[in-house]
């Protein structure tokens, strides 16, 4: 996040600016209803693949944890014994091909820049799934039920996709943000009203405290509650979850590091990701000594130039490693980070659920044929 995008976040904070932008957000709501009826009356046209769908978005802007419930759950659809596939939008990939193809199940096919970094990150952590990039969910549904053979098709950032039709809707829920408190674009951050959680099936709420480890307190259960009624008020019926991430190692070009390895080191934080001050805490949590740290624009990708920089800083602090997020190393260039003698790392962090995992009714492999229908 840069300094504008912070500026932006503060301003909007502001209830007086939230009023002169109400107008504005009034707007852009009665867009986005009169395209949710433009689909629910078939004034506009969905699909349908052959397969089960499963869709994972939020209904704001940032990140809530997407990338990482989205390979939680690839994880268990393989589990199962299903071939899945991830369709994703490629956010900032720089290929002009209608899609690109990232893993075809067995190998990865392109690189970060060619698929974009989400895609990217998935691939390198499924073995087995197939993960495809492109702004046609139509199309690279149908290449990947008819091609590649894929029993479930996941939809990443998905819920305002609507073009296709889907079996489940999952929606991700920030617990650290207040939901009476957010606003629809540009006067906050959120998509779509809160109600439109009433079109989930499954709400996941992330970022929890680490409730699997010690007894929530007074205020913690009486927080909770009252999330779980705002939740209950627009998805009577939905199943809900919830997640926290937890960081499980960390990773250079070909290092490997424990946590353990990482308690009293001292680091520089650098991440272009949409907030960043849940990287940091991660970050200390975890033990490390935090002497500088540097944000960037959401899916920066970083140049040699800003690797440099970062290195002249890490050697003016005294820091042993610049520690990055998952997302982060994957838009290093290659060539770039092996030049770096493993003093760049990656944190990588899994889904610890709290309570039971969602779940999800999946069928035996059907015909591998896609039939397409309004």
């Amino acid at each position: 996040m840069n300094q504008v995008e912070q500026f932006y976040l503060q301003l909007i904070d502001n209830p007086a600016v939230q009023g002169l932008l109400a107008p504005a957000a009034l707007i852009y709501g009665a867009g986005s209803y009169l395209r949710l009826r433009a689909y629910a009356d078939g004034l506009m046209p969905r699909f349908k693949p052959s397969v089960p769908v499963i869709s994972i978005g939020n209904l704001s802007v940032g990140g809530t944890g997407k990338t990482p419930v989205t390979i939680d759950i690839a994880e268990r659809i393989l589990a199962q014994g299903l071939k899945p596939a991830i369709l994703s939008r490629g956010y900032k990939r720089i290929s002009t091909s209608p899609y690109t193809v990232v893993s075809d199940g067995r190998e990865r096919l392109a690189d970060a820049l060619s698929s974009g970094d989400e895609p990217y990150m998935m691939a390198q952590a499924l073995s087995g799934a197939v993960v495809i990039s492109g702004k046609s969910r139509r199309d690279t549904a149908a290449l990947a039920v008819e091609k590649y053979g894929c029993q479930v098709v996941v939809l990443d950032d998905g819920f305002q996709h609507l073009q296709l039709r889907r079996d489940y809707d999952v929606v991700l829920l920030d617990y650290n943000i207040d939901p009476d408190r957010a606003r629809l674009l540009p006067a906050g951050l959120l998509r779509e009203p809160l109600s439109a959680l009433g079109r989930a099936t499954h709400i996941i709420i992330t970022k929890m405290p680490d409730l699997n480890r010690r007894a929530p307190d007074d205020f913690e259960s009486s927080r909770l509650a009252s999330f779980q009624e705002k939740i209950a008020r627009y998805a009577p019926s939905a199943q809900v979850s919830m997640c926290a991430f937890r960081p499980t190692h960390a990773r250079g070009s070909s290092l490997r590091v424990n946590l353990d390895r990482l308690v009293g080191k001292e680091i520089i934080a650098a991440c272009g990701i949409a907030q960043p001050a849940n990287f940091l805490k991660t970050l200390s949590d975890a033990g490390c000594r935090l002497r500088q740290s540097r944000f960037f624009p959401d899916h920066h990708w970083f140049s040699p130039a800003d690797i440099q920089e970062l290195q002249a800083l890490r050697r003016q602090c005294g820091a042993q490693y610049i520690v990055v997020t998952e997302k982060d190393l994957a838009r290093i260039p290659p060539q770039v980070l092996a030049e770096q003698n493993d003093t760049i790392l990656a944190l990588c962090i899994a889904v610890e659920w709290i309570g039971d995992a969602p779940r999800f009714s999946l069928p035996a492999a059907r015909p591998l044929e896609v039939s397409l229908h309004a």
